[in-house]
């Protein structure tokens, strides 16, 4: 079992700063999505090395689709369920001047505010407190210093009481576009925007060491239309009925969007790239994007996700003539089996393409998107009534398809068995307002987690071709891999 774990995609300051709590530790309880991944709950889940995704919101989420309404009570009253935030919070979102860009660099100065030397007292167990700090690393050099790891990426006594914070950001949104007040601006204005707003992301430090807090990776794309590209059904049940996501589903890349890759991939224009995750992108810019940086050398990353079940992006596709793309999405779903067929989520030759590029695929931990309809039913039938440990067991099948899904279809792609496990890991989006799978519903569970994983693969070891012949000590190496060395091998790799 791993001594500690990693996730390679995680919302821990969302929730917090838009509630506009005292700082990034307080567990404050909102019942309608409570926080799952905020840094006292990493701290006590074990969790080390957290990718910590900055998401400026955006305003489609405080505009009510059947009534067409900006700021007003009803707007203010859906951000305070969604996202607990108060009135005055969800009235500024909604503003014409709002600026998504400003709203970035609030929520990093919000993060670094509680950062070390700032430590905070965390029960960890009945009678005892340990006092806990996380640090933003510059680079993977300085998360091997901060952790004392060895060449295995074992961690040494820091670990007990610190956290690394590596700093990504969901939503190309955040450059400063797909605002209400960018929509009618000319292409010169958006391409300077764009262009001064990532060289000032890849300047990101403190004084005298500008850039060594450059993010790592942003999504190009995310629930709203942003300029850049289009995005992927991301919405569902009452929600998308609710909040009006359709205006730029399954678009293409525009010549903007063109420009912002460039200028993130670049490697002229600061210390270092800030790589491109495919999540949420429509399946017209997926493919472009692969083929843009197809002998490139640059890894894909597709941070929270799951496989869909669908041998291609095509046969995944979801497009509608005849009726609202939605109804066509949830028919779909509804119908489902063992996975969500969703486009947004990775078909057969997209995980190839993912492990081909060096790349990694983080496993979301939510409920639908680890599985269909009929799988998810079945698992809550049978999760009813259960013991605590006995849900555990139930709950971690879908994941484990999930993670046996995906290394076999790397198998099949690339015949050798050396290399299929080295390309999956734990993306949880927790706090991204997910429904997470019950018995591992927010990140004091990662031990949990990993105990139940590497169970439910020793149960598996005589049906599954993947883990054939493998001993309890290989198995122990696959679950370390996806709770842990994978995330840290991928940062030496490409975080520098």
């Amino acid at each position: 079992m791993a001594t500690y774990y990693s996730d390679l995609h995680c919302h821990s300051t969302l929730f917090n700063y838009n509630r506009q709590l005292s700082d990034a530790w307080d567990e404050h309880l909102n019942i309608i999505f409570p926080s799952q991944g905020d840094f006292t709950k990493l701290a006590k889940g074990k969790v080390r090395v957290v990718m910590v995704a900055l998401y400026p919101i955006e305003q489609g989420f405080v505009t009510v689709k059947p009534l067409e309404l900006g700021t007003g009570e009803i707007t203010d009253f859906l951000a305070g369920v969604v996202f607990g935030m108060p009135d005055e919070r969800a009235d500024e979102i909604q503003y014409d001047d709002h600026d998504y860009f400003d709203d970035l660099m609030k929520e990093f100065n919000y993060l670094q505010s509680s950062a070390y030397p700032v430590t905070h007292k965390i029960r960890v167990k009945p009678g005892y407190r340990t006092s806990f700090n996380y640090r933003i690393a510059r680079n993977f050099e300085d998360i091997k210093t901060i952790l004392n790891l060895d060449d295995d990426f074992n961690p040494g006594s820091p670990a007990e009481d610190t956290i690394v914070v590596v700093l990504t950001i969901e939503g190309g949104n955040a450059l400063g576009v797909g605002q209400l007040n960018t929509k009618i601006q000319d292409e010169s204005f958006l391409e300077a925007r764009v262009i001064g707003n990532i060289r000032k992301l890849k300047q990101l430090g403190p004084a005298g060491h500008e850039g060594e807090w450059c993010p790592f990776f942003i999504t190009l794309s995310h629930h709203f239309w942003n300029q850049l590209g289009g995005h992927a059904i991301s919405l569902w049940k009452v929600i998308r009925k609710v909040l009006d996501q359709t205006e730029g589903i399954n678009a293409e890349i525009t010549e903007l969007g063109k420009l912002a890759v460039d200028e993130l991939l670049s490697t002229e224009n600061g210390q270092r790239q800030i790589l491109i995750d495919v999540n949420h992108m429509s399946v017209k810019v997926r493919q472009w994007y692969y083929g843009h940086v197809a002998g490139r050398n640059i890894p894909i990353i597709a941070s929270h996700t799951g496989a869909n079940g669908k041998k291609t992006m095509e046969e995944a596709g979801i497009t509608s003539d005849d009726r609202p793309v939605h109804d066509v999405a949830d028919e779909k779903y509804n119908n489902s089996i063992d996975f969500n067929p969703w486009d947004q989520f990775l078909a057969d030759d997209e995980i190839v393409t993912i492990q081909k590029s060096g790349g990694i695929i983080g496993l979301n931990m939510d409920q639908r998107i680890m599985m269909g309809k009929e799988k998810l039913d079945k698992t809550k039938r049978h999760a009813i009534g259960k013991t605590p440990k006995k849900s555990r067991e139930i709950w971690i099948k879908p994941l484990a398809d999930q993670l046996l899904y995906i290394a076999g279809v790397i198998l099949t792609g690339t015949g050798d068995p050396s290399v299929i496990w080295n390309h999956i890991s734990i993306g949880s989006d927790f706090s991204g307002m997910i429904t997470p799978i019950k018995a591992f519903d927010d990140a004091t569970t990662f031990p949990d987690l990993d105990e139940a994983l590497f169970n439910e693969l020793m149960r598996r070891r005589g049906s599954e071709a993947t883990l054939a012949g493998k001993t309890e000590s290989e198995i122990r190496e696959i679950t370390d891999k996806v709770m842990w060395k994978n995330n840290l091998k991928f940062l030496e790799k490409h975080f520098n």
